[in-house]
């Protein structure tokens, strides 16, 4: 455990705390604990003379907190651990046996990605970064499906904290008044007669100013949505949601969680700009298929967009 996480923990309780007690509780020197914070600048850890404290949006998760509210949301878990520090949460799912709903949590992301190959930017206490996995045995059902299921599960977790006039982007990004509030990632391994599925989750609860001049995206936080964020209430329930759309998903209920995509679509009928590969063209959004695949027109002729490399934008 890295010492700016010892001092984040001990912070944790939203009291200030000199550099004296700091020091003393941790074992360490009172210049330690200055370097330690001065050289985490994304961590926006308040320094008066009186001491240190940290804001209520940046509270590290708590485990025991997470596991009593997924229980009470009715999800089993097979395993859930929280890391300060890991490359990728899907990562880590991905080589990771198991059969049951498994949940993995990070601070802070070294090697985080979102879709095409993006990197993705995080505040470390600061976001919601976690993913979840599922072997399926036995399915031809369309993964396109899944991709949107992902995005309703996020939704309906937002709107339980609170969260309106939220809308998904195809395919399941989460946007607030037209900026980035969400970003979903699914990855597979293939097994023998059975597929290991990670869907992964980034979701700015809080964006430092460090963090927030490196994003090059209309972005926005949960902190100025709503008066405050419970990282820990959240993440069990975008972890619940998504283990429910999944079952969903594994029993055939694609119709129900196509629906309940589309009442969420923020580009229903929009003109937008297709980005695909190095070609670019405008059309207007229809619908999305049985498949999960955006349905949209340009010059009377209809096509069929698939998720890959490819970017949909409003004119």
């Amino acid at each position: 455990m890295s010492l700016i996480h010892e001092i984040v923990q001990a912070l944790g309780d939203g009291e200030r705390h000199s550099g004296v007690a700091l020091a003393r509780r941790l074992g360490v020197s009172r210049a330690a604990i200055s370097k330690a914070v001065a050289l985490c600048s994304e961590v926006p850890i308040e320094v008066t003379r009186l001491g240190y404290s940290l804001p209520a949006a940046f509270r590290p998760l708590d485990e025991g907190r997470i596991r009593a509210f997924v229980a009470e949301a009715g999800c089993r878990l097979e395993s859930l651990a929280i890391h300060e520090e890991v490359g990728s949460t899907n990562q880590v799912l991905l080589a990771a046996p198991g059969d049951g709903t498994c949940a993995c949590l990070a601070e802070r992301q070294s090697a985080g990605r979102g879709r095409r190959g993006r990197v993705w930017r995080a505040t470390p206490y600061g976001s919601l970064l976690l993913s979840v996995a599922w072997t399926i045995s036995g399915t031809a059902r369309p993964l396109g499906v899944l991709s949107l299921a992902a995005g309703v599960a996020v939704m309906r977790a937002l709107e339980a904290v609170g969260v309106r006039d939220a809308a998904l982007k195809w395919p399941n990004d989460v946007l607030w008044q037209a900026r980035k509030l969400a970003g979903i990632l699914i990855e597979m391994r293939g097994e023998a007669d059975a597929m290991r599925v990670v869907v992964g989750v980034g979701l700015n609860a809080a964006v430092s100013t460090a963090t927030a001049a490196a994003i090059d995206q209309d972005w926005v936080d949960l902190r100025r949505i709503i008066p405050s964020v419970d990282r820990d209430r959240l993440a069990a329930l975008v972890i619940a949601e998504l283990d429910t759309v999944m079952s969903d998903y594994r029993e055939g209920r694609e119709a129900a969680l196509l629906d309940a995509w589309r009442r969420r679509h923020v580009f229903a009928g929009v003109r937008v700009r297709i980005h695909e590969g190095q070609g670019v063209c405008e059309a207007r959004v229809i619908d999305v298929d049985a498949d999960g695949a955006l349905l949209v027109e340009a010059g009377g002729v209809r096509r069929r967009v698939q998720c890959g490399e490819v970017s949909v934008r409003p004119l």
